[in-house]
Protein backbone atom coordinates (compact mmCIF):
# COMPACT_ATOMS: atom_id res chain seq x y z
CA UNK A 1 0.00 0.00 0.00
CA UNK A 2 1.28 3.77 -0.68
CA UNK A 3 1.21 5.50 2.37
CA UNK A 4 1.16 9.38 2.70
CA UNK A 5 3.78 9.23 5.17
CA UNK A 6 3.43 13.43 5.39
CA UNK A 7 0.21 13.45 6.98
CA UNK A 8 -0.06 10.77 9.49
CA UNK A 9 3.52 12.46 10.60
CA UNK A 10 2.29 15.27 10.57
CA UNK A 11 -0.50 13.97 12.62
CA UNK A 12 1.47 12.27 14.95
CA UNK A 13 4.06 14.85 15.37
CA UNK A 14 1.34 17.18 16.08
CA UNK A 15 0.17 15.19 18.82
CA UNK A 16 3.23 14.32 20.47
CA UNK A 17 4.16 18.15 20.61
CA UNK A 18 1.04 18.87 22.13
CA UNK A 19 0.79 16.35 25.17
CA UNK A 20 4.36 17.33 25.59
CA UNK A 21 3.58 20.90 26.11
CA UNK A 22 0.96 19.34 28.62
CA UNK A 23 3.03 17.07 30.71
CA UNK A 24 5.54 19.49 31.31
CA UNK A 25 4.79 23.33 30.78
CA UNK A 26 8.15 24.49 31.31
CA UNK A 27 9.45 22.72 28.24
CA UNK A 28 12.14 20.86 29.50
CA UNK A 29 10.52 17.66 27.87
CA UNK A 30 10.15 18.23 24.09
CA UNK A 31 10.25 16.84 21.14
CA UNK A 32 13.66 17.40 19.49
CA UNK A 33 13.25 14.71 16.46
CA UNK A 34 10.83 13.54 14.10
CA UNK A 35 11.25 10.99 11.17
CA UNK A 36 10.04 8.51 9.53
CA UNK A 37 11.50 4.72 8.91
CA UNK A 38 10.40 1.60 7.31
CA UNK A 39 9.69 -1.73 10.04
CA UNK A 40 13.09 -3.95 8.33
CA UNK A 41 15.80 -0.67 9.48
CA UNK A 42 13.99 -1.26 12.71
CA UNK A 43 14.66 -4.75 12.78
CA UNK A 44 18.25 -4.17 11.58
CA UNK A 45 19.28 -1.83 14.19
CA UNK A 46 17.72 -4.67 16.92
CA UNK A 47 19.96 -6.97 15.32
CA UNK A 48 22.85 -4.99 15.63
CA UNK A 49 22.26 -3.03 18.92
CA UNK A 50 20.05 -5.40 21.00
CA UNK A 51 16.38 -4.23 21.96
CA UNK A 52 14.68 -3.21 24.99
CA UNK A 53 11.65 -1.91 24.37
CA UNK A 54 8.62 -0.91 26.10
CA UNK A 55 5.17 -0.71 24.12
CA UNK A 56 1.55 0.25 24.37
CA UNK A 57 -1.48 -1.13 22.19
CA UNK A 58 -3.53 2.11 21.09
CA UNK A 59 -7.03 0.88 20.51
CA UNK A 60 -8.94 -1.93 19.61
CA UNK A 61 -6.47 -5.10 17.82
CA UNK A 62 -5.00 -2.55 18.15
CA UNK A 63 -4.70 0.83 15.59
CA UNK A 64 -1.31 1.78 16.21
CA UNK A 65 1.29 0.80 18.66
CA UNK A 66 3.56 3.00 20.47
CA UNK A 67 7.07 2.25 22.29
CA UNK A 68 10.01 3.23 24.21
CA UNK A 69 13.43 2.71 24.35
CA UNK A 70 16.51 5.18 25.70
CA UNK A 71 19.13 6.16 23.28
CA UNK A 72 21.45 5.56 26.07
CA UNK A 73 20.41 3.58 28.68
CA UNK A 74 23.95 3.44 30.36
CA UNK A 75 24.16 7.78 30.50
CA UNK A 76 20.31 7.51 32.26
CA UNK A 77 22.03 5.08 34.74
CA UNK A 78 25.09 7.24 35.49
CA UNK A 79 22.70 10.40 35.65
CA UNK A 80 20.50 9.11 38.25
CA UNK A 81 23.35 7.65 40.48
CA UNK A 82 25.59 11.47 40.13
CA UNK A 83 21.70 13.20 41.11
CA UNK A 84 21.16 10.65 44.11
CA UNK A 85 18.11 8.72 42.53
CA UNK A 86 18.84 6.07 42.74
CA UNK A 87 21.96 4.79 45.61
CA UNK A 88 23.93 1.72 43.99
CA UNK A 89 23.64 -0.04 40.51
CA UNK A 90 24.24 -3.09 43.10
CA UNK A 91 20.72 -2.65 44.89
CA UNK A 92 19.03 -2.64 41.12
CA UNK A 93 18.61 -5.00 38.35
CA UNK A 94 19.57 -3.00 35.85
CA UNK A 95 17.62 -3.81 33.28
CA UNK A 96 14.50 -3.90 35.63
CA UNK A 97 15.21 -0.51 36.50
CA UNK A 98 15.34 0.36 32.42
CA UNK A 99 12.09 -1.44 32.52
CA UNK A 100 10.69 0.29 34.85
CA UNK A 101 11.67 3.51 34.22
CA UNK A 102 10.22 3.37 30.34
CA UNK A 103 6.98 2.11 31.59
CA UNK A 104 6.38 4.66 33.65
CA UNK A 105 7.26 7.52 31.28
CA UNK A 106 5.66 5.77 28.48
CA UNK A 107 2.56 5.35 30.31
CA UNK A 108 2.05 8.89 30.65
CA UNK A 109 2.78 9.84 27.24
CA UNK A 110 0.73 6.67 25.61
CA UNK A 111 -2.37 7.58 27.71
CA UNK A 112 -2.14 11.39 26.58
CA UNK A 113 -1.25 10.33 23.29
CA UNK A 114 -4.35 8.18 23.24
CA UNK A 115 -6.56 11.05 24.84
CA UNK A 116 -5.22 13.46 22.03
CA UNK A 117 -6.23 11.15 19.22
CA UNK A 118 -9.72 9.95 20.83
CA UNK A 119 -10.45 14.28 20.83
CA UNK A 120 -9.01 14.56 17.57
CA UNK A 121 -10.63 12.07 15.43
CA UNK A 122 -13.78 11.91 17.79
CA UNK A 123 -13.76 8.42 18.96
CA UNK A 124 -12.21 6.21 21.99
CA UNK A 125 -9.02 4.98 21.60
CA UNK A 126 -8.05 3.38 24.92
CA UNK A 127 -4.31 2.27 25.71
CA UNK A 128 -3.40 -1.05 26.81
CA UNK A 129 -1.59 -1.91 29.35
CA UNK A 130 2.45 -1.55 28.75
CA UNK A 131 4.06 -5.00 27.37
CA UNK A 132 8.00 -5.61 26.97
CA UNK A 133 9.63 -6.17 23.85
CA UNK A 134 13.34 -7.60 25.11
CA UNK A 135 13.82 -9.78 21.33
CA UNK A 136 14.35 -9.21 17.49
CA UNK A 137 11.69 -12.31 17.67
CA UNK A 138 9.09 -10.66 19.70
CA UNK A 139 10.09 -7.19 17.50
CA UNK A 140 9.19 -8.73 14.48
CA UNK A 141 6.08 -10.61 15.17
CA UNK A 142 4.57 -7.40 16.52
CA UNK A 143 5.90 -5.66 13.02
CA UNK A 144 3.78 -8.76 11.60
CA UNK A 145 1.19 -8.57 13.95
CA UNK A 146 0.57 -4.78 12.65
CA UNK A 147 0.90 -5.85 8.72
CA UNK A 148 1.85 -9.04 7.69
CA UNK A 149 3.60 -7.23 4.49
CA UNK A 150 5.55 -5.37 6.88
CA UNK A 151 5.33 -1.77 4.56
CA UNK A 152 3.77 0.32 7.12
CA UNK A 153 5.93 3.34 7.80
CA UNK A 154 7.22 3.58 11.67
CA UNK A 155 7.36 7.22 12.60
CA UNK A 156 10.32 7.80 15.23
CA UNK A 157 10.22 10.73 18.22
CA UNK A 158 13.12 11.42 19.73
CA UNK A 159 12.28 13.38 23.36
CA UNK A 160 14.40 15.08 25.37
CA UNK A 161 13.74 14.53 29.17
CA UNK A 162 14.89 16.68 31.77
CA UNK A 163 16.31 13.84 34.33
CA UNK A 164 16.05 10.62 32.35
CA UNK A 165 17.92 11.45 29.46
CA UNK A 166 17.10 11.06 25.77
CA UNK A 167 14.28 8.94 24.71
CA UNK A 168 13.16 7.71 21.58
CA UNK A 169 9.06 6.52 21.07
CA UNK A 170 8.47 4.36 17.86
CA UNK A 171 4.64 4.66 16.51
CA UNK A 172 3.38 2.22 14.19
CA UNK A 173 -0.13 2.27 12.71
CA UNK A 174 -1.93 -0.73 11.47
CA UNK A 175 -3.09 -0.30 7.30
CA UNK A 176 -6.65 0.08 8.52
CA UNK A 177 -5.65 3.00 11.15
CA UNK A 178 -3.63 4.41 7.34
CA UNK A 179 -6.42 4.19 5.62
CA UNK A 180 -9.33 5.67 7.62
CA UNK A 181 -6.85 8.74 8.15
CA UNK A 182 -6.01 9.04 4.28
CA UNK A 183 -10.28 8.91 3.64
CA UNK A 184 -11.08 11.93 6.01
CA UNK A 185 -9.77 15.00 3.80
CA UNK A 186 -10.96 16.60 6.54
CA UNK A 187 -7.79 15.84 8.62
CA UNK A 188 -4.87 17.48 6.24
CA UNK A 189 -7.05 20.72 6.69
CA UNK A 190 -7.51 20.46 10.61
CA UNK A 191 -3.98 19.88 11.01
CA UNK A 192 -3.28 23.13 8.85
CA UNK A 193 -4.65 25.41 11.65
CA UNK A 194 -3.33 24.98 14.97
CA UNK A 195 -6.57 26.42 16.80
CA UNK A 196 -8.26 23.46 14.57
CA UNK A 197 -11.02 21.91 17.43
CA UNK A 198 -11.44 18.33 18.58
CA UNK A 199 -14.09 16.34 17.87
CA UNK A 200 -14.51 15.48 21.35
CA UNK A 201 -13.07 15.54 24.76
CA UNK A 202 -11.61 11.95 26.33
CA UNK A 203 -8.88 12.09 28.86
CA UNK A 204 -7.41 8.66 29.81
CA UNK A 205 -5.90 8.23 33.14
CA UNK A 206 -4.07 5.84 34.32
Amino acid sequence: MVVKADIMGSLFERALRDILVKIDPNGKIKLSKFKVICPRSMVIRALLEGVHLVGFGIGEEPELIMAFDFEDSSSVIARLLKLNKIETLEAYDIEEFIDSLLREMGNVIAGQFASWLSNFLGEDLLPSPPFSIKTVMQLERILFHMDSEMKVPVFVGVVNGDLEGRMKVYIIPSPDFIRKIESDPSIGRRLSNKNSHFRGRREYVR
